[in-house]
């Protein structure tokens, strides 16, 4: 996918610009947190912790906010990034959304990607040394274990084994939490220090640290890039140990043993796996110090909770307050030529429920076109399913090009308007391009015709866009009459305009049913005297939920295959299990497909006649057959009528 196709994605803008604030607002975050901090005393571990992780939270629910702000701000006006970003703004091909949201989100993208690699080999290694290297302890141990664990009020089902692989007690898992214990240390530390050490890691479970420390590493993945989040996690964890020494103390009862259990310690340290939770954490010395040099630590205050708690409520509505002071809310839209008094759509969605594949695969584009010219996006949506019904490169006999069918000579008097510079006619069959001055044309017109009758504004409109502007002038003031032609052209789409909030369209069906009958009534059996052993709709074998989009004709392998109407070989294409599918386009939305075909004769691009060869029946698994389907504007009807009166039963 290229930059371009990604930028013209408001998902993509929204996030981009969430992504680049979050620099800003993790940093106010994270001062407002060293200001809370240096008002704290050392001693008070739980009121530290509680506001290291409401600034973690704060920081987590940043990005979101904002993306959800700017991806709202974003469905009524298109984005015009700030002067400072001009280099990156706009495609080299000519106009279209910045690019430099889209170059953000992708390396973002690949850091968060390489960050959640890491948590999760972390997680795996921590796995293997659960399932592979741990050790029943001695049923002394495990008694005095699981009497600290009632003191404690843990908790049951916590296991206590010993590895050769660690250096120090720790804890894994929160669901099914397990106490690690060096081998080691069972020989070389007197049993008060072991059971102080188990009581901190038991102070971990009860309080379901681990999860905790996941939620914090997944942050830290998602926001990898801002330093603020990383020193904000550190505070978090370190102050974690300190209120995990605070209950290990209240549990032994004496600040110096469990200091002295500490010092024993740190004769054994290592590193500890970081998504484990060790007694060694943070700086065993500062922790020691704490103990011994500060009085033994008792709940804290309300007034040293207090102060926590007012800086980050501080810090949040600060956030909320200035997302949209400093947001880069979007630049007012420039203005165009004849677009001036025409009124912005609220929402870029189509909201048409029953528009055919073959349109509804535009839905971004249309929408973003749609937002370039202030134009409600289902008129362009409709119009494009009249004009070419979803085919980029249609040209009509009259010459019109793309999507929207405009003539070369239309199309170089709106370019001109929207200050194009390099306008060819090649570029009208590049989708994005033709819908933007198709969009701009159209707009032209509801601004005229909406003013001499607004309630007639897409109905005059849609004549305008077929039958040329002047002879509506001359219609509506009674000097003319519409063609034939655009009669037709506006009954059809003021009637699917009519019905477009609707579960299904009267019209729109009414017209197909009308080309489908048409295209039928001329059609040959693509394979006669096959036998069908497979309808349409019926349950596809070895599929419980798609039905069967065609029929299978059996006949013997090599039989010959015949095209069934005038067409065009248009492309292969793969289904979803993979296999080769040949689509032969008929005109009108119409398209016949086959699959499982040997010797196919005639070229991709190739025109063909009704009953031209077109292949062999091939030999799939299931006998030789050719799967054999209609498709009309993309949607699968049943192909019954198009086999002629020569279908086997």
């Amino acid at each position: 996918m290229s930059l371009s196709s990604l930028a013209t994605s408001p998902f993509v803008a929204a996030l981009g610009l969430a992504l680049l604030h979050f620099v800003w607002q993790g940093a106010v975050i994270a001062l407002f947190l060293a200001a809370t901090l240096a008002g704290l005393p050392r001693s008070h571990a739980a009121a530290r912790y509680t506001a290291a992780c409401a600034a973690l939270a704060l920081m987590a629910l940043a990005p979101p906010l904002t993306f959800a702000y700017f991806h709202a701000s974003l469905a009524a006006e298109p984005f015009v990034p700030p002067n400072a970003w001009a280099t990156l703004a706009v495609p080299a091909a000519g106009n279209g959304p910045p690019l430099w949201p889209a170059i953000v989100v992708m390396a973002w993208s690949a850091g968060a990607l390489f960050m959640s690699a890491r948590l999760a080999v972390g997680l795996a290694r921590l796995s293997s040394l659960i399932r592979h290297h741990t050790v029943p302890v001695s049923s002394a141990l495990e008694v005095r274990f699981d009497k600290l664990v009632r003191r404690l009020g843990v908790r049951k089902g916590v296991r206590l084994v010993g590895s050769d692989r660690v250096d120090v007690p720790m804890v894994i898992g929160w669901l099914r939490p397990v106490v690690l214990v060096p081998i080691a240390a069972l020989t070389d530390l007197p049993p008060s220090c072991l059971t102080a050490l188990l009581a901190h890691e038991l102070a971990h479970v009860r309080r379901f640290d681990f999860l905790t420390n996941m939620l914090q590493s997944i942050v830290e993945a998602a926001l990898f890039y801002h330093p603020a989040v990383h020193w904000v996690s550190r505070v978090a964890r370190r102050e974690r140990e300190h209120l995990c020494d605070d209950d290990a103390v209240t549990a032994v009862g004496d600040p110096v043993r469990y200091a002295r259990a500490l010092a024993a310690l740190e004769g054994m340290r290592a590193r500890t796996p970081e998504l484990a939770l060790g007694s060694n954490g943070g700086s065993l010395v500062m922790r020691i110090r704490r103990l011994i040099d500060g009085t033994t630590p008792h709940a804290p205050t309300g007034r040293a909770l207090a102060a926590p708690a007012l800086a980050l409520a501080s810090t949040l509505g600060l956030a909320l307050a200035t997302l949209a002071a400093c947001s880069g809310e979007p630049a007012p839209a420039v203005e165009k030529p004849g677009l001036t008094e025409t009124k912005a759509p609220q929402a870029v969605a189509l909201g048409i429920p029953w528009l055919p594949p073959a349109i509804s695969r535009w839905e971004s584009a249309i929408a973003a076109s749609a937002q370039k010219s202030h134009v409600d996006p289902a008129a362009v949506a409709i119009l494009t399913l009249i004009e070419s019904l979803g085919d980029p490169k249609a040209k009509s006999p009259a010459g019109a090009l793309g999507l929207m069918q405009l003539m070369p000579g239309t199309a170089v008097t709106v370019a001109k308007e929207l200050g194009i510079a390099d306008h060819t006619d090649d570029r009208l069959l590049d989708p994005a391009y033709n819908l933007d001055l198709g969009a701009s044309y159209l707009g032209k017109q509801f601004v005229e015709f909406g003013k001499k009758d607004p309630a007639r504004a897409f109905e005059l409109s849609a004549a305008a866009y077929n039958g040329g502007e002047n002879r509506v002038r001359e219609w509506l003031d009674g000097k003319a009459e519409l063609s034939e032609e655009t009669e037709k052209y506006r009954a059809l789409a003021t009637g699917m305009w009519n019905e477009r909030h609707a579960e299904r369209s009267a019209t729109y069906d009414t017209w197909r049913e009308r080309v489908r009958g048409k295209l039928a009534s001329r059609s040959a059996h693509p394979l006669p005297g096959a036998r069908v052993t497979l309808h349409f709709g019926d349950a596809t074998p070895g599929q419980t939920s798609a039905p069967h989009e065609g029929v299978d004709l059996a006949a013997a392998a090599g039989t010959t295959v015949l095209v069934p109407l005038d067409g065009t070989v248009d492309r292969i294409e793969k289904n979803a299990k993979g296999e080769p599918v040949l689509v032969v386009a008929h005109g009108r939305g119409i398209e016949t497909r086959y699959r499982h075909l040997a010797n196919v004769k005639p070229q991709i691009g190739a025109v063909v006649a009704r009953g031209d060869v077109l292949g062999e029946v091939g030999a799939p698994e299931g006998g030789p057959h050719v799967h054999f389907e209609v498709r009309d504007n993309g949607e699968a009807i049943d192909p019954a009528r198009y086999l002629g009166q020569n279908a086997a039963p």
